[in-house]
């Protein structure tokens, strides 16, 4: 779903927003917006699970979502009363959270029984970013990040991500509405004025940055609060227009018929005896009738004929809004032909009433089903049985769950209550996946307190190397399978004072610049380059504590340094120019970086500049580390040994043919007479050119690219002496 560095989910699920009561300012019960919410959330599970695609219902939610909310407000204000934001946030999370812990708490249960242990700290995080209503902003977080490129698959709380966006909304609205409250006191205007005009303003900026944002990072967008601000402000406006275009529309009904009754008085006579009968005054206009339609038309169309998933939240986003504005704009007709009736049937009623446990429970089910089975997407009958299970689920969810607590007197009776009850529920929703979280960490420090006798790693290959006496056969390797996804190696400090990035260098650097520091004046090393640079400097990081230096590190995903080559990707000649004049600037006793680049086809190359590159680090009398490039494995090394196990042949593949040969740059290197430190290590991720995966009791792979930071850190006896003998002087 996220559309970014990562693998992207195939179909971000639309939200479901709780079910408020159904009403207008006036209190009048909306039967059309009830079944419109039932057929919404019908569509998302459709397309879900047969189409893979989204339908445009999320927009549907949030809109439909502040119309109510407005109302809600509206009403407190006509009576005179206090907007009371405290005692609106907890009835609403009384009714949000209960549902959500359940449903979060199962999620758990389901992926700890089907999902991989790597896919469990993730999915830990995930739960308690939904319980917190935060989860969309986990979700930008891993979207953006390149070093979680190695997921695969949706997450199964991905659906959490707009009830997450829609939870803020509830925190925020209630403030917006008290602050127009104040300003239409002190500016003595009708608070539906000031209201209006706060909606729009909050409307016109969201737009815009939804417009920007989603040609510019779409991937971030889809899942941004202020990007969908201005969805919440449509429906918001609409919730203070609509009753009172409502209220006129009767009062113009009213004065017609009253104007046909007196008329029809005075033909009466006449009319009898003509044998004819007037229908009744108020007939509904044809024209409401075939709107409410087109409404409909419109929302179910939205999904199929255009690319939601892909072009959303900008403009396009108006479509599925429009068309739920019209089917409420024309409100209950009575006809028999009108688009109210279909919405007021009972099958429609059973599923509005059940929306929201189908819309939590669903997404769970088939993300996890599809991971069982390992399948894309569900077929024609393993689709119907999952959609029939989903809705006895949500009718459990909703029956069990949802209404009891929802309608519970005491917890009603008192804000306090209702917050109280929220509050556990919260607790008892978090307390579960953070102790779960806890287990898994300290499992992974207590493995790590005996990695000198248990996990040697790099270690077993040196010739001297004895087992220790205290070893333990049975240890699980490291990293531990829960957080084999967060074995990445990362600097400890931000880069401050004299390292910390100036100038035109800060736009680039300062969110990647780390230090992990050494004593005051020590000498500086600086690491720059990728990410397959970076999984390896955990041995040079190790190597700087015990020699008292100070290592920098400048590590973007995807990005070789190269500053006197032109790439293709814009953004990675930005990050070696400002690399460039970050090292000329603080003049770094060190230097290492990549020369060679293993390609995805196989082939290794020169990195491109490095004939000019190199003379010129080694001439400012800056100590070079040139770094052989690391092997690319043809698979994921942990995915087959979780399927097959460690030491099945076919998850040890044989190192590249490339990279058993001399390598390409030693021509550049010798012409550098000394200047340069040449550094391979091949040998040690694939001894006798064969990839073992678990050296030492150590995973020696994070995926296909990247090595695992536990192992590289043990390689730091071997490329220390390799350092040595290069002539690198620490």
């Amino acid at each position: 779903m996220s559309r970014s560095a990562t693998a992207p989910p195939r179909t971000p699920p639309s939200p479901l927003p709780a079910a408020p009561p159904t009403s207008t300012q006036a209190g009048r019960f909306r039967p059309e917006l009830h079944g419109l919410r039932g057929l919404a959330i019908g569509l998302v599970v459709l397309y879900h699970v047969w189409f893979d695609r989204v339908s445009g219902g999320v927009d549907v939610f949030l809109f439909l979502s502040s119309f109510l909310l407005v109302g809600t407000f509206l009403r407190r204000i006509d009576r005179g009363e206090r907007t009371r934001p405290a005692a609106y946030w907890g009835r609403t999370f009384k009714r949000l959270l209960p549902p959500t812990a359940v449903v979060s708490l199962a999620t758990l249960a389901g992926v700890y029984l089907i999902l991989p242990p790597e896919r469990w700290m993730p999915a830990l995080d995930d739960a308690i970013g939904s319980l917190l209503h935060v989860e969309n902003w986990v979700l930008i977080q891993r979207g953006v990040d390149y070093y979680a490129a190695a997921e695969t698959g949706p997450s199964a709380f991905q659906h959490f991500w707009s009830l997450s966006i829609q939870g803020q909304v509830f925190l925020a609205w209630p403030l917006l509405i008290a602050l127009g409250v104040l300003l239409a006191r002190v500016l003595r205007r009708s608070v539906r004025s000031v209201l209006a005009v706060l909606f729009a303003l909050v409307l016109v900026l969201s737009f815009a940055w939804s417009v920007h944002s989603t040609a510019t990072q779409q991937d971030i967008a889809y899942f941004d609060t202020f990007a969908r601000l201005w969805e919440f402000a449509a429906g918001s406006l609409l919730g203070l227009l609509l009753p009172a275009w409502e209220e006129r529309a009767a009062e113009r009904r009213h004065s017609r018929d009253q104007g046909l009754d007196r008329g029809q008085g005075r033909d009466r006579g006449q009319d009898r005896s003509r044998g004819r009968h007037r229908g009744p005054a108020s007939a509904v206009s044809p024209w409401r009738v075939l709107a409410g339609w087109a409404g409909i038309l419109g929302l179910v169309s939205c999904g199929l004929l255009i690319d939601v998933q892909g072009a959303f939240p900008g403009w396009i986003a108006a479509w599925p809004l429009a068309a739920a504005g019209l089917v409420l704009v024309v409100g209950t007709t009575g006809h028999r032909l009108g688009v109210d009736q279909l919405l007021a049937t009972g099958p429609a009623k059973v599923l509005g009433d059940i929306s929201y446990g189908l819309y939590l429970v669903h997404w769970p089910l088939l993300t996890l089903y599809l991971a069982h089975t390992g399948k894309q997407r569900a077929g024609v009958l393993d689709g119907l049985l999952l959609i029939l299970v989903s809705l006895a689920a949500a009718w459990l969810l909703t029956r069990l769950v949802d209404t009891p607590i929802r309608r519970w007197p005491w917890a009603s009776a008192k804000a306090w209550r209702s917050g109280a009850v929220a509050l556990t529920c919260l607790v008892l929703g978090l307390a579960p996946a953070l102790a779960a979280q806890q287990h898994l960490i300290a499992q992974q420090r207590e493995a790590e307190a005996r990695v000198v006798a248990d996990n040697p790693g790099a270690r077993v290959l040196d010739p001297d190397f004895t087992v220790h006496p205290d070893a333990d056969p049975s240890a699980e390797p490291l990293p531990t399978a829960a957080l084999m996804g967060s074995d990445w190696v990362s600097g400890e400090e931000e880069c401050t004072g004299d390292l910390a990035p100036q100038g035109q260098e800060q736009e680039q650097l300062d969110p990647i610049c780390r230090t992990v520091p050494g004593p005051e004046g020590a000498p500086v090393v600086v690491s720059v380059g990728n990410s397959r640079l970076e999984q390896f400097s955990a041995s040079l990081i190790e190597l700087a504590k015990k020699e008292g230096w100070t290592l920098v590190t400048l590590w973007k995903g995807g990005c070789a340094y190269t500053p006197d080559a032109t790439l293709e990707e814009p953004d990675c000649n930005g990050f070696s120019a400002d690399a460039k004049a970050y090292l000329e600037r603080i003049d770094a006793d060190a230097v290492a970086l990549n020369t060679t680049f293993m390609n995805r086809d196989g082939t290794e190359t020169i990195m491109p500049g490095m004939e000019t590159t190199l003379p010129q680090l080694a001439a400012t009398g800056t100590q070079v580390v040139a770094m052989r490039d690391l092997p690319r494995m043809p698979f994921d090394p942990p995915a087959c040994t979780a399927e097959k196990g460690a030491d099945d042949p076919d998850c040890a593949p044989p190192l590249a043919e490339p990279l058993q040969q001399e390598r390409p740059d030693a021509e550049l290197l010798a012409a550098a007479d000394g200047a340069v430190v040449p550094l391979e290590v091949n040998d040690l991720v694939c001894p006798d050119d064969v990839c073992t995966p678990v050296i030492g009791n150590v995973v020696v792979s994070l995926d296909d690219d990247h090595l695992t930071g536990t192992y590289a850190a043990s390689m730091q006896d071997a490329v220390g002496a390799r350092l040595r003998d290069g002539g690198f002087h620490w």
